[in-house]
């Protein structure tokens, strides 16, 4: 996608045939467009690259950067670089945003299932396996499950920063998420990853720039989240959210965690789990008995802690902890 866009479409003036065809693009790539359904790369592309040949090389300037900064998933998770989205495109052209996005949407749901594309770079449902493997928590919430590669069917791959906000990111691994129904179809959807959008009446009244985690970072040790759970009324069967509340601390990842709180609805996923019939019987069959067989609350959660990931046991000690203390 590099040697197409910045090699070739933002090179258009300078290139002397009038019109995009596959003869432009490097002899491996060549295949990629000829055994593609021409709808789905080369009318897109061709309407971009004629678009490109009457743009100004300030603005062929602007499209460039945007392929560099737009690939670097990690500084813009860390605020470090400035994306270019499709709404900036089309102030330079709505016609070129328009097939960009065609183009790029295509790439990804139709091309890289054909075997032109996965022979030579492998199918999307073995990078899903492959980096699954047999872990079912989703990545996102820690708290409901995926599916794994021992099952035929995969859970959903999240384009993490939204191809539909973000051109040139569509097959990006390092923004591509395994991401369980709930967190991708129920609360993400095409919410703006780095970007709190404001609206009121259909109408964006502000839009500002936050840090999100990047999820496939290699920082060790991975900053710790913690979970407080404060109830302001006895446990009972008939417990609501609105009889409890949820912090989520992390020293210097503030900015962060409120970004993972707004994407995927985590306080409120938490405080309904906290809620549910499930962690109510969990806390009377296991907690209570344990309790009465003389272990301590604290030797408890002490056997939780020694592996807080496994199983909601980090939403299980902040649930007690909250039980306790009240």
């Amino acid at each position: 996608m590099n040697h197409l866009f910045l090699d070739i479409v933002f090179r258009a003036p300078y290139i002397t045939q009038a019109v995009f065809d596959s003869s432009l693009v490097l002899p491996k790539y060549k295949p990629l467009i000829d055994e593609v359904n021409n709808e789905y790369l080369l009318n897109p592309i061709t309407e971009c690259f004629s678009i490109c040949k009457t743009l100004s090389k300030k603005h062929l300037k602007i499209l460039k950067r945007g392929v560099h900064q737009n690939n670097k998933i990690r500084l813009l998770c860390n605020g470090d670089l400035t994306p270019l989205e499709y709404t900036d495109i089309e102030l330079i052209s709505e016609e070129l945003s328009k097939q960009i996005k065609i183009f790029f949407d295509k790439l990804y749901d139709k091309a890289v299932n054909k075997a032109v594309f996965y022979r030579k770079y492998g199918k999307i449902e073995d990078y899903y396996k492959n980096l699954v493997g047999k872990s079912r928590t989703c990545r996102c919430c820690g708290i409901n499950k995926v599916l794994i590669k021992f099952h035929s069917k995969r859970s959903a791959l999240d384009h993490y920063l939204p191809r539909n906000h973000f051109p040139f990111t569509s097959i990006n691994t390092n923004n591509l998420l395994p991401i369980c129904d709930i967190c991708n179809s129920k609360y993400k959807l095409a919410e703006n990853t780095i970007f709190e959008v404001i609206k009121r009446n259909n109408e964006i009244v502000s839009k500002t720039r936050k840090r999100a985690f990047f999820p496939f970072s290699k920082i060790t040790p991975y900053p710790r989240i913690e979970v407080e759970i404060t109830f302001n009324r006895a446990l009972a069967e008939d417990i609501e959210p609105v009889d409890m509340s949820v912090d989520l601390i992390c020293a210097g990842y503030e900015e962060q965690v409120d970004s993972w709180d707004r994407i995927f609805g985590i306080k409120e996923n938490y405080l309904a789990e906290c809620c549910s019939e499930d962690l109510y019987m969990y806390y009377e069959e296991q907690y209570v008995a344990d309790l009465n067989f003389g272990k301590t609350h604290d030797q408890y959660v002490a056997t939780l802690e020694a592996n807080r990931l496994y199983d909601m046991n980090f939403l299980r000690i902040a649930y007690l902890n909250g039980i306790k203390n009240y």
